[in-house]
């Protein structure tokens, strides 16, 4: 027998293995991904949503290059690709009902739950919380994201997370959290329960915004209509808890981002005047803009003096591209605004929120902007001598 190459063997090794995997899997799978889904006829998986999955991972695949040095990724069986994803972490049999956190209280943002702007055929389906088995958008922009999410949000709401006033931390700052979802869902915990909470461990008292969802094309005012309510809202209460009316900004992730900027640039309410909390200032007197969705900076750019700025972002992100953002941070720039801090990182992809999740699974170099976001807040809105 000829000696084997040392340089070789691992990479047919490597084939075996792969081999070996893709034809367990393929027997295991299946049963994994017959899971309750909302989107499904009788929660289970068709060959209409299977074949849209598959795409989102081919999409996926190309995009980030996860298959690089892996040649015929065609080849591949349904049960290796799903499983190079980490399938079984992220497609688990998951409980009916999720513990929804609404935090200590509750703000109605319409009188009598009639939101304005909304139409009968926008929604076909009840309000939805909990995991969705096939979300194309987060199995492009960010494979493993964890749920819960909300789904067929039919009465937007606002939900306070409130520092105690006997903490030493506590400060007279607010801020509106638009979570994101690509205007097809609400990524509920993750990017907003835990970004709130993570405020609140800086003192600052913090409001996640539930806004409505799905966002169709008759109705793309919708989250910018809920967004300005919101902001107003918070104003109107700020003296009754403990709030400076004039240190209220928004920090949006993803869809949340790119509809923070168009409220800092909106000229007018997107809806018709309700009461007195309409005629107080719905734009953010700060904003912290976490991978925007984008482009924001239309044909026309951005007209109006944007508030002072932190963005943060990942260069390998499939969804946010690094010349997007960086296209944000410039036309922001061109408004005037002087303080633009801008941070894009090496790696990170897209949906790292608070951290706690991350594509690769592993601390990143993107994870920092939680530091950095807190310096700029204790710089330029609490006014820290530095």
């Amino acid at each position: 027998n000829e000696a084997q190459d040392p340089d070789i063997l691992p990479i047919e090794l490597h084939n075996m293995a792969l081999l070996a995997l893709s034809i367990a899997v393929a027997l295991i799978v299946p049963a994994a991904i017959a899971t309750e889904c909302f989107d499904c006829e009788d929660d289970v998986l068709d060959a209409s949503h299977m074949e849209l999955l598959q795409t989102s991972v081919r999409s996926v695949s190309n995009k980030s290059k996860l298959f690089a040095d892996e040649p015929g990724l065609e080849e591949l069986t349904r049960a290796a690709v799903l499983s190079k994803l980490r399938w079984w972490d992220i497609v688990p049999t998951h409980p009916a009902n999720y513990s929804y956190d609404s935090g200590g209280h509750i703000i109605s943002l319409f009188p009598g739950g009639s939101a304005p702007g909304d139409g009968p055929d926008r929604l076909q389906k009840a309000e939805f919380f909990g995991y969705q088995d096939l979300d194309p958008v987060r199995d492009i922009c960010c494979p493993g994201a964890p749920g819960p999410v909300l789904a067929n949000v039919a009465t937007p709401e606002l939900v306070a997370f409130m520092v105690d006033k006997s903490d030493a931390k506590r400060t007279d700052v607010g801020v509106l959290v638009l979570p994101g979802g690509g205007a097809n869902v609400v990524v509920w915990n993750y990017e907003g329960v835990e970004i709130a909470k993570w405020l609140n461990t800086l003192g600052i008292n913090a409001f996640v915004l539930k806004y409505r969802v799905p966002v169709l094309e008759q109705y793309q005012k919708l989250p910018l209509i809920d967004v300005q309510r919101a902001l107003s809202i918070v104003r109107q209460n700020a003296t009754a808890m403990g709030l400076n009316a004039s240190r209220i900004g928004a920090l949006g992730l993803s869809f949340g981002g790119g509809t923070i900027v168009d409220l800092s640039d909106s000229d007018e309410r997107s809806y018709s005047v309700i009461d007195d909390a309409d005629s107080l200032e719905f734009r953010p007197d700060f904003q912290l803009l976490i991978y925007p969705g984008g482009p924001i900076d239309g044909p026309e750019g951005l007209h109006r003096l944007q508030p002072p700025t932190f963005i943060a972002s990942a260069r390998d992100d499939l969804c946010t591209s690094a010349e997007d953002v960086e296209a944000t941070a410039a036309a922001i720039s061109r408004t005037g605004q002087d303080v633009v801090d801008l941070h894009l990182y090496s790696k990170g992809q897209h949906g790292f929120g608070n951290c706690k999740y991350t594509v690769s699974g592993h601390f990143e170099l993107v994870c920092n902007w939680l530091e950095e976001a807190a310096m700029f807040i204790r710089r330029y809105v609490l006014q820290e001598v530095w």
